[in-house]
């Protein structure tokens, strides 16, 4: 189950596309589309394979171009990744649900978020080829301490075993802590894994990129496919990609307006959201799936968490969005608590 859904969700309710509020997928509502036309020949020639101009549009001031390689979203090569590794991998839980699916050989050892945070020397105790760690974790959007990260990557590398941080997120994330450049020149047993889906509003373009050191890029790269981007989505990165702090900025004051105004209501935030997202506990008198077919009659779209074992149908996951969209899920979820109290 994901969030996002909405062309079911607009055969099942029988609106328009145009006419859903979606706080069920967290995209940024800060950088909409604007303006951009897939072309003819975008569909009927075979993408560019020479991705270098590209790779120094998405490496920024941030990275070297050399340390970088585009990917097809990032969930394809999460799948494709995973499928490699022959050992046992750890899985920092909560995390995103692809982390659970995919085949592997060896053992998938689940481990609390707060208990790594709190205990990462809990790790020595394991023998596992990779971990990966969802930074900021999902659904809660919570980061783990710079301390906790340098002292998973340390124990890794004595293991010789590869850290995964996943940072699809990472661009709604104020004040960052790590410097990810440094990582990956420090330590040559880290990939770093970005989605520019949500960053950029484009999920349907399916684009990102991994950050490593380069003979673990060259490798990775032996292993992908020639024409693994659509030249839409190449086209998008041109004049699309640009200064993108201002989007941490807004997101965490809207971030933190959701949060103030669903607690008045009785709406418990879990965690310390630090990503575009924020999980709410529901009130006690408040049954989620009645709660979710309500907002579906205002065709508004929520994400219940009743597929993650940590959560259940009793919490909620909403994406931020602009404080006109906000408004509208606030004013919803007033008249149904008032409703059901009424």
């Amino acid at each position: 189950m994901h969030g996002g859904n909405i062309y079911d969700f607009a055969r099942e309710n029988q609106a328009s596309l145009s006419s859903i509020l979606d706080f069920s997928a967290s995209i940024s509502d800060f950088n909409r589309v604007k303006n951009f036309i897939i072309k003819k020949e975008y569909i009927e020639n075979y993408p560019e394979t020479n991705l270098a101009a590209y790779k120094k549009i998405l490496a920024g001031n941030e990275f070297n171009p050399a340390n970088i390689s585009l990917v097809s979203g990032l969930t394809a090569f999460i799948h494709t990744f995973l499928a490699s590794i022959k050992g046992n991998v750890i899985i920092i839980s909560p995390a995103f649900t692809e982390y659970l699916k995919p085949q592997i050989e060896g053992k998938r050892i689940i481990i609390p978020f707060n208990v790594v945070n709190d205990h990462p020397e809990i790790l020595s105790n394991f023998n596992f080829e990779a971990l990966f760690l969802v930074y900021p974790d999902s659904p809660t959007g919570q980061l783990m301490s710079y301390s906790s990260i340098y002292s998973i990557i340390e124990i890794a590398m004595k293991k010789n075993s590869t850290v995964f941080l996943d940072e699809s997120f990472i661009w709604f994330v104020n004040n960052r802590e790590i410097m990810e450049r440094e990582l990956i020149e420090k330590y040559n047993n880290v990939i770093i894994g970005r989605s520019m889906t949500k960053i950029l509003s484009i999920p349907g373009l399916r684009l990102g990129y991994i950050a490593s050191n380069s003979t673990t890029i060259h490798s990775i790269e032996e292993k992908l496919e020639p024409w693994r981007i659509n030249q839409a989505a190449l086209a998008y990165i041109y004049g699309h990609v640009q200064d993108l702090s201002n989007v941490a900025l807004s997101t965490e004051t809207e971030r933190n307006y959701l949060i103030k105004s669903l607690k008045n209501i009785g709406f418990r935030t879990v965690g310390k959201p630090r990503a575009n997202y924020i999980t709410f506990q529901l009130p006690a008198s408040i049954d989620g799936s009645r709660l979710k077919a309500y907002l579906a009659g205002k065709n508004i779209m929520i994400r219940l968490l009743d597929d993650y074992n940590e959560f259940g149908s009793n919490y909620m996951r909403i994406s931020v969005k602009k404080r006109v969209k906000n408004k509208v899920l606030i004013n919803a979820l007033n008249c149904y608590t008032g409703e059901i109290h009424g």
